[in-house]
């Protein structure tokens, strides 16, 4: 069991050992007194529940997590029904650790990158006023010798599921599925070395950074955008670490449009989630950061009732919205947790304004179903599109909507997605 100089680590959600200051302060500690660690994997607070296909991915990286800490003997201790602190709070006199030290979720900035009194509403003006550089990555931090054992903690707080192989294909791919459907345009597994195998093979191994602008609005394939997102999500892969790589880049092959889309993409991932914090719970609202009222009304001739909104809504949420081009969106959606850039604002545009039906509504659908999903992140993008958050054309005006047949002869002019998901 553990000693009184047990030092924990707790997790919060963060599935990597890359570019985690709390591992660092804690083996920092551990080595200066003596003590010895043990990580606990709760579930964050305030984390809101995670649909199949982003628990399968988040599964598989932490059964990898636990391999690796156990090869140091450090025990990782689960509890995924409870969050650190009620851990602690019931199992405290079992844990009896010194000193806890939270892992924080992965952004370039360390702090405000632009002063909260004048955070901007929308991206270009946060993109232009940062006041601040991205931080760089922390190494892996070296967890020889500091293990607490792993005898004598029960069994229910030990992680049962399966260990995965860690063997990678040549420059991580192929991918190979595991347990999700093979025309997936994300078929990789969750893990850490699977993510830095994803992130050298993008930027060094193939031409993906480089093509990464004209080729990010693709539907269909593992290569027409990065596939960075997933792990971002579980916690898996650093955004610093992403960042530091596209510099690396940069200095070996050019500031070309492909990388500085790239940091662009990277740019605002970060605004929506500083943006969530600087608005608090009216960004997630109806009305949004606008306050405007909800949007999402009954098409003309309907009552105003709420059960054909409600019927309406429950096809949507079985691919059966009666527009084929949605309707094969959404199946991919079901069947794999993934839905492409482009994909994701036709089906959001279509929800709003053709079905007229409440955007919080299909962003919380979304939560549940996207493998990537992320509340900051998937409700930020919702709201852009339902013309209650931060695009500058919604200011004062209409939601942005999108023109299906211009765009399918623009981005699917072979109807290549459709037929796949048909």
């Amino acid at each position: 069991m553990a000693s009184a100089s047990t030092i924990a680590v707790a997790l919060e959600g963060q599935l990597r050992l890359d570019d985690q200051p709390a591992f660092d302060a804690a083996v920092a500690l551990a080595r200066q007194g003596g003590g010895r660690l043990i990580v606990l994997a709760c579930r964050p607070e305030g984390q809101r529940l995670r649909g199949p296909h982003q628990r399968r991915l988040a599964a598989q990286a932490l059964a990898s997590l636990q391999a690796r800490l156990t090869a140091a003997a450090i025990p990782l201790l689960h509890f995924p029904q409870l969050s650190t602190e009620a851990a602690l709070a019931e199992h405290g006199d079992q844990l009896r650790p010194e000193t806890v030290l939270h892992c924080q979720e992965s952004r370039l900035f360390g702090d405000w990158p632009i002063a909260p009194a004048s955070f901007p509403r929308v991206f270009a003006e946060f993109r232009r006023g940062l006041q601040r550089s991205p931080l760089p990555p922390l190494p892996p931090a070296d967890l020889s010798g500091l293990g607490a054992g792993l005898e004598g903690w029960p069994r229910a707080w030990l992680p049962s599921h399966g260990l995965p192989s860690h063997g990678l294909q040549p420059h991580g791919l192929p991918p190979q599925p595991h347990g999700g459907d093979r025309r997936s345009a994300f078929p990789f597994r969750g893990d850490e070395p699977r993510a830095l195998a994803r992130l050298q093979h993008y930027l060094f191994n193939s031409d993906g950074l480089r093509h990464y602008k004209a080729s990010r609005n693709g539907l269909v394939g593992t290569e027409f955008s990065s596939k960075f997102s997933p792990f971002l999500g579980i916690g898996s892969l650093s955004v610093r670490r992403i960042w530091a790589e596209v510099l690396h880049y940069q200095a070996l092959h050019g500031d070309d449009e492909g990388s500085q889309w790239l940091q662009q993409e990277l740019l605002w991932r970060e605004f929506f989630l500083w943006s969530e914090q600087h608005h608090g719970a009216c960004f997630h609202d109806p009305g949004g950061i606008q306050g405007r009222p909800p949007s999402g009304q009954p098409p003309n001739g309907e009552p105003p009732s709420g059960e054909p909104d409600r019927e309406r809504f429950q096809r949507w949420t079985r691919a059966d919205s009666g527009h084929a081009v949605i309707d094969a969106q959404l199946r991919e959606l079901l069947a794999t947790g993934y839905l492409s850039n482009r994909g994701r604002q036709w089906v959001a545009s279509h929800f709003v304004n053709e079905l007229r039906l409440p955007w919080i509504w299909g962003a919380r659908f979304f939560e549940w179903m996207l493998i990537d999903a992320q509340p900051a992140l998937n409700t930020g993008n919702w709201a852009y599109l339902a013309g209650v958050g931060s695009d500058p054309r919604s200011f004062g005006g209409t939601p942005r909507r999108f023109d299906l047949e211009r765009q399918l002869r623009l981005y699917d002019p072979q109807d290549s997605h459709r037929q796949q998901w048909s």
